[in-house]
């Protein structure tokens, strides 16, 4: 149930972290992001619980921010989140289990290396604290035989305190997005990876 868990909450993460082909016709911008969200553009991710993402078009309005809307299908199960550009900043909503609707910090491209940006909730009375820190940029990568360039690679580690006890991290992540690609892969350790197969942006 641990492993099922924890697969379900990186299936959700990766939402956020969308990836997408490198096209002739693909909008500059998109080129440009570490996380593009072009309408009608979608991806295939690989490993224990496989999913496609798709990036629908439609924005939502949040804390006076505009988000994009992006589709997680995992089987039967279709799950919906969103995320918002804003200079190197790359925020999302509704993907992280039991933080609700709390906006998340999950990139800032131009962070130094080694320096960590750390946020802090509380949710039904437990502390919950994200600690996300840069490890390498604009290096390459090599996933399912294809070798991507400017990539920036993340550690995630998620906290949680509950009445001044800490119960240690629960989630460990190293996470690897290309420029005008977005996610690549995601490494959770012993709980496995999850690969990016197929992709194609608008």
């Amino acid at each position: 149930m641990h492993r099922l868990k924890i697969y379900f909450i990186w299936c959700c993460l990766a939402a956020a972290f969308i990836a997408c082909d490198k096209k002739e016709n693909a909008s500059p911008t998109a080129n440009q992001d570490y996380i593009p969200t072009t309408a009608g553009s979608t991806w295939s991710y690989g490993g224990s619980m496989p999913y496609i993402l798709s990036a629908t078009g439609q924005t939502k309005e949040i804390n006076g921010k505009t988000y994009f809307e992006l589709e997680t299908k995992q089987g039967t199960n279709i799950s919906k989140s969103y995320i918002n550009h804003e200079k190197s900043v790359y925020t999302a909503v509704g993907l992280v289990p039991n933080l609700g609707d709390v906006e998340v910090m999950l990139l800032k491209e131009e962070t130094p290396v080694g320096k960590p940006w750390e946020q802090t909730t509380n949710f039904n009375g437990v502390d919950t604290k994200l600690t996300f820190t840069i490890l390498e940029k604009d290096v390459s990568k090599v996933v399912e035989g294809k070798t991507y360039q400017k990539v920036i690679h993340v550690k995630m580690t998620v906290n949680y305190t509950f009445m001044g006890v800490d119960l240690g991290s629960n989630l460990a992540s190293e996470l690897y997005f290309a420029k005008g690609v977005g996610l690549i892969l995601s490494d959770l350790g012993t709980y496995g990876q999850s690969a990016l197969l197929n992709y194609d942006v608008k």
